[in-house]
């Protein structure tokens, strides 16, 4: 493995290989970054188990009252409304990743 350390501005730095990106910092300057990533990493996952939870929770009473009944217009914006918010919620994660890089 080709790692190297490098001293910068009192902190630490080590860096694996290029194509890891991988980097260790003690720099303080950087504290206030990691903690708001890792209440953000968090805030992600315990939404997510909220969704999962309500779905869990209501998922008998909407295939008696949604699946089983004769489809209309109104089935299909409630199906819509109650699942277009999984695909959006993992694109807008991704996007996230992507600025956050």
């Amino acid at each position: 493995m080709n790692t190297s350390v490098i001293h910068h501005q009192r902190s630490l730095l080590v860096q694996t290989h290029p194509s890891n990106m991988t980097v260790v910092s003690n720099d303080p300057s950087w504290w206030p970054l990691i903690s708001y990533n890792l209440f953000y990493s968090y805030w992600i996952v315990a939404a997510g188990v909220v969704v999962v939870y309500d779905w869990v929770l209501t998922l008998g009473q909407e295939i008696e009252l949604i699946w089983r009944q004769r489809w209309s217009l109104m089935t299909v914006l409630y199906l819509i409304t109650r699942y277009i918010g999984i695909p959006f919620s993992v694109y807008v994660v991704e996007a996230n990743k992507l600025v956050r890089c």
